[in-house]
């Protein structure tokens, strides 16, 4: 859906998908492209092991420059405003949850999730932060919100923690209203191209030996 919408915008000569894990694998993905410097930007929510050591392995000795998870690009914060606001609610009357998967390894860190959170603060009633792998819960932050709560899953795809892991949370939290999950905002196409052609710096630099 992403790549469809970079491709035919007409911005790159290639646009390419390559997944860890399935078809078509990074491999693929890079031998599709050819032999030329490839732009590389991580579909992932947070810069964490995936984007850190994961996507870096599979590139190989591949010339390339990865930039930073789109999940971290600043744009993000108002996506996840339009996501609320073409729901039909009104920002200011509303406390907003922002879902992360989180990490049961390292708890506790800085997450990009956090600095949208801090970004959105001003348009909502109330911002929050949960998690579905480390504290604070999502069922734990919704028990301490009066009022009315929406609900945004911060997953780049559609797997069980969107499909069924929150779901079954919010089912048994009368009230809570879902968002969905932002892995499926069409804007997320524009921040990908703005991680390349917007002057954002590269997280890091690899050429053939």
């Amino acid at each position: 859906m992403h790549a469809d919408a970079i491709r035919m915008s007409g911005r790159f000569a290639a646009v390419a998908v390559g997944l860890l894990n399935g078809a078509p694998s990074v491999a693929d993905a890079l031998a599709s492209l050819g032999p030329r410097p490839i732009d590389v930007v991580p579909f992932f929510m947070e810069d964490g092991y995936f984007t850190r050591v994961a996507v870096p392995k599979a590139l190989g000795s591949a010339e390339m420059r990865l930039y930073p998870a789109v999940g971290t690009h600043p744009g993000m914060a108002k996506l996840i405003l339009g996501r609320t606001v073409r729901a039909g609610l009104a920002p200011d009357t509303l406390s907003l949850v922002l879902v992360g998967h989180g990490s049961a390894r390292s708890p506790g860190r800085r997450m990009a999730l956090h600095d949208h959170a801090a970004r959105l603060r001003a348009r909502f009633a109330a911002v929050h932060v949960a998690f579905l792998e480390e504290q604070p819960s999502v069922k734990e932050v919704l028990s301490t919100i009066d009022g009315p709560a929406a609900v945004l899953g911060v997953f780049a795809g559609e797997g069980m923690h969107v499909r069924v892991d929150l779901p079954a949370l919010l089912a048994a939290a009368p009230g809570a209203i879902d968002l969905g999950s932002l892995g499926d905002e069409v804007g997320l196409a524009a921040l990908i191209a703005d991680l390349v052609l917007g002057g954002s710096p590269p997280g890091r630099t690899q050429e053939r030996p």
